[in-house]
């Protein structure tokens, strides 16, 4: 791994010395603003002119004076993207894994951007990156691993954002854009896809307009199917397998021109087993030390479980880890299930020189999941979660010009409430309360977590030009968010209720931004920027022993000073970007995940250096490159103290910080060839690599990746006529073991992992009309 992950870095940085620095789409099939109803996937766009939303405006990608990459629908699927996760590998400095440590759950996200984010699923953590979805913002992790159906642009926003969106985020946003009805034109599309471990997918879109310019109405679905990447040789079973639907609707009503009014629904349910799970340490293992349970457990409870290890012993030990890395001997519970829905309607009236919206959601999410941590048919750490949550969101927006165009503003509110369950058990070492067992005894519990959410929000952000082509940009916002945290936990030994108790806080800050931006010529700018993120504080919902441990965290802040170049070349069939970023850290939100002992506290202080520079070239029609690298060197600059006696930081200042790379590259190159008959041929490979990658606050070397490279590559024909497009593809080609996320635990006596998915191929074919 080692290897490959040296040979990536090394002709990654050859090409990039050759082509010069920052890029946020290939021009070939990119466009991020809404567009009619299936345009995105024939659009070409000439000179990389992409257009985003990233300050709540349509501008043009080269005049946004903000750390951006985006990505059109084709693009996203010349990249055999399926699942949002999969947008890290194709932008710098970020992190977006599934399967979050302690969980089970395929689709429950952790995203850190420039070294910033969370990994932890919990109701009571709150993401450190902001997710929107045709401007709604979606406030859990589970569920963020979304399937990329019908979506029309991606937008990576790197950095605090709070001054032009409805919830303040301190790490950056992620804006998803689905497709919009179009009102003149009946279309469609379809797609099946034939792929390694029996994949069978299926996704169409149709667009009906039901009154021509007034009323037009978008229903687009998918069906996902795949099996498992991990076979469990206690049973035959398969974990990180697919089988999920979806369905949204949307509807666009244009009464006037100057009247707007869009309403959508959305659907999905996933029936699908635990996230991939492989063993890596058992006991007095290098990284592993201190294993009281685990003695125990095999000294008076396994011998009469009438369980046997593949060496003939009726304990728990180290034959139970398998020589394949997609094997394991799970024998617990095997279930990943989601249902997420939710309704909104976003109402937008031209003023005449100013835009009011309006834009209301609210969401509803179910899930169940499960996790066998021991990765052996013993009951010895095994947890599920069944979690409920709903939402609801209103934001009013203003936006507009005046003084001639010289002064551009976004002015808003915000009003968020969110209520939320987590009923789980956590059923560790089970049988050590017996007579015969001293102590310690099992911490194993049933938990019920409820938390309710309530925050008010003012935003607005002014942008105003000087003297011709120099502008000044300033914008604050005030944040007041207040949480109710109930805890109940019941030790499973004796059915006594431990812990009952409910607290309550509310948080309140004003975060600024102020920017100076030079647009030297039409081709070039300069700009630089001061922005304060915030997150809220909350409360430690993980107690294994007294209500003591239900503590309190303080907020975190993040100050940002960035300075960029955007730049054009050769009448655009160049583009350079460049982002260079100096980030101070206060009282950091730290997951400590090392059962018995989990819980959140404030690591003090660190400092976050780096830089984006990405590029495009177009020389001809028929080749496209990209190439992007992106430098983090985030450190600690001082160590906090737990919030009590039981909660030991595992870190020093020399400790690196979690799911930050210090170099994260990516390249790709695209080649097509028209025939005469009209048909076309297109060729896209991509590689991305990463540097060494810590998975978990304490940088155990157990479930530290060293760095690794990936290939994937997809070849297209398009038919004449336009209307038929076949595929074959593969990712992961040198199939690179890689982590997503893991986890270590002393006192257990063990180390798990889940693993990324191995090289796959497929085919797939589509008509549209």
């Amino acid at each position: 791994m080692r290897g490959i992950y040296r040979a990536g870095l090394l002709s990654g940085i050859a090409l990039l010395a050759v082509t010069g620095a920052q890029a946020q789409e290939s021009g070939a099939s990119t466009s991020a603003t809404a567009r009619p109803a299936d345009a995105a996937a024939n659009q070409d766009v000439e000179g990389n002119e992409i257009v985003v939303t990233a300050r709540r405006t349509s501008e043009r990608l080269q005049d946004v004076p903000v750390a951006v990459t985006a990505f059109g629908g084709a693009a996203l699927a010349a990249r055999n993207v399926d699942t949002l996760d999969q947008i890290a590998k194709y932008t710098p400095n970020i992190r977006f894994d599934g399967a979050a440590a302690l969980s089970g759950g395929n689709y429950n996200a952790t995203v850190f951007i420039r070294g910033v984010g969370q990994n932890d699923f919990a109701i009571f953590s709150d993401p450190g990156v902001g997710f929107y979805v045709d401007d709604v913002y979606y406030a859990r992790s589970i569920g963020g691993v979304m399937d990329a159906v019908d979506i029309d642009s991606v937008q990576v926003l790197r950095g605090p954002q709070g001054t032009l969106f409805g919830k303040n985020t301190i790490g950056g946003a992620v804006l998803i854009n689905t497709t919009q009805p179009d009102l003149n034109t009946t279309s469609g599309r379809v797609e099946a896809t034939y792929g390694r471990f029996d994949r069978m997918d299926a996704k169409g879109a149709i667009n009906i307009p039901i009154i021509d310019d007034k009323v037009g109405l978008r229903i687009s679905g998918a069906t996902l199917n795949r099996d498992g990447y991990v076979k469990r040789l206690f049973d035959g079973e398969t974990q990180g397998n697919r089988s999920a639907q979806m369905v949204r609707a949307k509807l666009r009503i244009r009464p006037t021109p100057d009247l707007t009014i869009d309403l959508g629904a959305d659907y999905t349910r996933a029936r699908e087993n635990s996230a991939p799970s492989d063993l890596l340490a058992v006991g007095n293992s290098p990284g592993i030390t201190g294993i009281p349970f685990l003695v125990n457990y095999n000294r008076y409870v396994a011998p009469s479980r009438g369980i046997i290890a593949p060496n003939g012993q009726p304990t728990l030990n180290p034959s139970y880890i398998t020589d394949s890395p997609y094997e394991t001997w799970a024998g617990g519970p095997n279930d990943n299930d989601l249902d997420l829905w939710g309704v909104q309607g976003v109402v937008a009236y031209d003023l005449g020189g100013a835009t009011l919206k309006s834009i209301s959601a609210y969401r509803d999410m179910k899930a169940y999941f499960t996790r066998d941590g021991d990765n052996t048919p013993f009951v010895f750490r095994q947890t599920t979660n069944r979690d409920k949550q709903w939402q609801f969101s209103q934001e009013l927006q203003l936006t507009g010009k005046l003084l001639n165009d010289r002064l551009s503003y976004v002015v808003g509110g915000f009003y968020f409430k969110e209520k939320a369950s987590d009923i789980a058990t956590a059923d560790l070492a089970i049988g050590l309360w017996a007579p015969a067992a001293p102590p310690p005894y099992t911490p194993a519990v049933f938990i019920q977590n409820y938390t309710n959410n309530r925050s008010y929000a003012a935003y607005g952000q002014l942008d105003y030009e000087i003297v011709p082509r120099l502008s000044v940009t300033v914008g604050g916002r005030y944040t007041s968010d207040k949480k109710i945290f109930t805890s109940i936990n019941t030790r499973q030994r004796d059915n006594v209720t431990f812990v009952n108790v409910t607290k309550d806080a509310t948080f309140k800050k004003f975060t600024p931004r102020v920017g100076l931006n030079y647009k030297a010529s039409d081709d070039l700018l300069l700009y630089g920027s001061f922005s304060r993120g915030f997150k809220q504080g909350g409360f430690n919902g993980r107690p294994l022993d007294n209500a003591g441990e239900v503590t309190e965290y303080a907020p975190e802040t993040l100050d940002t000073y960035e300075a960029g170049v955007k730049a054009q070349w050769l009448d655009g069939a160049l583009t350079t970007n460049f982002a260079a970023f100096h980030s101070i850290y206060k009282d950091i939100q730290l997951t400590v995940n090392q059962t018995p002992t989990n819980f959140v506290a404030n690591a003090a202080k660190g400092k976050i250096d780096g830089f984006e520079f990405e590029t495009v070239m177009r020389p001809a029609r028929w080749f496209t490159f990209n190439a992007a690298v992106g430098y983090l060197d985030a450190r600690y600059t001082a160590v906090g103290a737990g919030l009590g006696p039981t909660q030991v930081l595992p870190i020093t200042v020399n400790t690196h910080f979690v799911k930050a790379p210090k170099w994260t590259l990516s390249s790709g190159a695209e080649v097509s060839h028209e025939f005469s008959n009209g048909g076309k041929m297109a060729l896209r490979t991509d590689l991305t690599v990463y540097s060494r990658i810590y998975h978990d606050v304490a940088n155990s070397p157990l479930i530290t990746d060293d760095g690794y490279s990936l290939v994937n590559a997809r070849l297209t024909y398009t038919l004449p006529g336009q209307a038929i497009q076949l595929s074959v593809f593969g990712t992961n080609l040198t199939k690179a073991l890689y982590l997503v996320s893991g986890n270590v635990s002393g006192a257990f006596g063990l180390a798990e992992a889940s693993y990324g998915r191995p090289r796959e191929w497929g085919v797939s074919a589509s008509y549209r009309f």
